[in-house]
């Protein structure tokens, strides 16, 4: 069946040399349109093979999400890597957001990464009542404190930028990233290749130690850990230092 995506939210293959890289967006209601950017940027200097799916229900509709869990997106990460691994003899992973946990999840089942990069990963959020979600979305009375529909609020500066993605995104991705996290919890102690962990000062999507506490927690030999003053949770799409992140990045791989 052939997936109808939004213009600009398609899955993105640039064809380069014996090393990949693995592009991983995240659900906060972005799409492949977050990381294409950065993806010709490490193209352009590196001269690497980058594939960037788009995770199951994202760049086509919101509705799409509401029989997603986080296995679906689990799935999509390690067919990414199994692709770039037929076709490269070094691979690296970079993650945004819950693309983040993606990319821990598969750095603590594969050994042959040769190194992993996140960016504005959640090791817990900022809005408290996801924990109880589960309980919350199953009671009647309970499920009137939860909107049906969450709205992502992008920023008028990312709209000027042409972002695409969704206005809403459902629960259900909440339980998904949810699950997301407790799983990375309790992978960081295999997570042993060399790792990066980014988040931004003014991130207000996740808890504002979770780089910190990831870089902790992981097994890694070599491993850093940056806050980028000013950026918010899209890091990645901040004017004023998204050049020094690309460049910090692709230094660190």
């Amino acid at each position: 069946m052939t997936i109808e995506y939004i213009p600009g939210a398609e899955p993105l293959y640039i064809e380069g040399n014996e090393t990949g890289c693995l592009l991983l967006h995240g659900a906060g209601g972005g799409t492949t349109w977050d990381l294409k950017e950065f993806a010709d940027v490490l193209h352009s200097r590196t001269g690497m093979t980058v594939w960037l799916p788009a995770l199951k229900g994202f760049g086509t509709k919101p509705d799409d999400l509401y029989e997603i869990t986080f296995d679906h997106w689990l799935a999509d990460a390690r067919a990414g890597i199994d692709r770039l691994g037929e076709e490269c003899s070094r691979t690296f992973v970079v993650g945004h957001s819950v693309g983040g946990l993606l990319t821990l999840l598969l750095a603590s089942e594969r050994k042959d990464i040769s190194a992993i990069v996140t960016w504005a990963t959640p090791i817990a959020v900022q809005y408290r009542l996801i924990g109880l979600l589960p309980i919350i979305i199953r009671i009647p009375l309970l499920r009137r404190l939860i909107p049906e529909r969450y709205p992502t609020n992008p920023s008028e500066k990312l709209r000027e930028q042409g972002w695409i993605g969704y206005d809403w995104i459902p629960p259900v991705v909440g339980l998904a990233a949810r699950d997301g996290m407790k799983r990375v919890k309790k992978a960081f102690a295999d997570v042993t290749c060399p790792a990066f962990i980014v988040q931004g000062s003014e991130d207000k999507a996740i808890s504002e130690n979770s780089a910190e506490r990831i870089f902790e927690a992981l097994a890694s030999e070599r491993k850093e850990f940056w806050i980028v003053e000013e950026a918010g949770h899209a890091i990645m799409n901040h004017e004023k230092t998204k050049d020094d992140l690309f460049a910090r990045t692709i230094d660190f791989l």
